[in-house]
């Protein structure tokens, strides 16, 4: 086959169908790739996320999916002051703007305060042991009560109200505790100062051996 026929004819026509093919092909097959990453990285979309505190779950999911994004619990939080179910936090915040189809995470408020069972804060006997691990627990603490006669500091009983509690007890944590703990012994003080009398007297018996020796020596002689 000749050039000339390559160009003419039939065989011209195919070939010139299959380069416009072609490019059609090249052009097209970016354009529909980036057409395609817009749409399903929502490239450009802005939406403002609104504020859904105090709603209920309920609520709060409904007026979230008529913005086109997506609700859902993260945690849940006793909180006296808050109505059961509603909504007391979400992130992102309110003002925020996102893409659609974002998860918008929820804290809800508890039904009832969670229960914790009471350790043995007793059997450390540290007032900041004690201290330390209750509210690692999540309890309050209210001034300590002194009871008097008891060593300094030392963990005595937990009471909560005017009620003392027992180890091992379930509480509720948003009820405060109060430690009961030694305020000093009374005679501690009249015993430190015997103390120290008697080693003042302990210091000075050796001077004092010294002169009564020396004067018997003197008698004898």
């Amino acid at each position: 086959m000749s050039l000339k026929n390559f160009f003419t004819g039939k065989t011209a026509v195919r070939f010139w169908l299959n380069i416009v093919l072609m490019l059609l092909v090249v052009i097209a097959v970016p354009l529909v790739t980036f057409y395609m990453l817009d749409t399903f990285t929502r490239h450009g979309e802005k939406i403002e996320v609104p504020s859904v505190a105090g709603m209920s779950f309920q609520e709060a999911e409904k007026a979230l999916k008529e913005r086109g994004l997506v609700a859902a619990v993260a945690d849940s939080v006793y909180d006296k002051n808050a109505e059961s179910g509603a909504v007391i936090e979400q992130l992102p915040r309110a003002g925020y703007e996102v893409k659609g189809g974002r998860v918008i995470y929820l804290t809800v408020a508890m039904k009832e305060a969670p229960m914790t069972r009471l350790p043995d804060v007793v059997g450390l006997g540290s007032l900041r042991e004690a201290v330390s691990i209750l509210q690692a627990l999540g309890f309050k603490l209210t001034p300590h009560e002194e009871v008097e006669d008891k060593p300094k500091n030392l963990v005595l009983g937990v009471k909560q109200g005017s009620r003392e509690v027992q180890v091992g007890e379930m509480l509720p944590r948003d009820n405060t505790l109060t430690l009961m703990v030694g305020a000093g012994e009374k005679d501690s003080v009249a015993v430190d100062s015997f103390l120290t009398d008697f080693l003042i007297d302990e210091a000075i018996a050796p001077d004092e051996l010294k002169s009564e020796l020396d004067n018997d020596i003197d008698i004898e002689l």
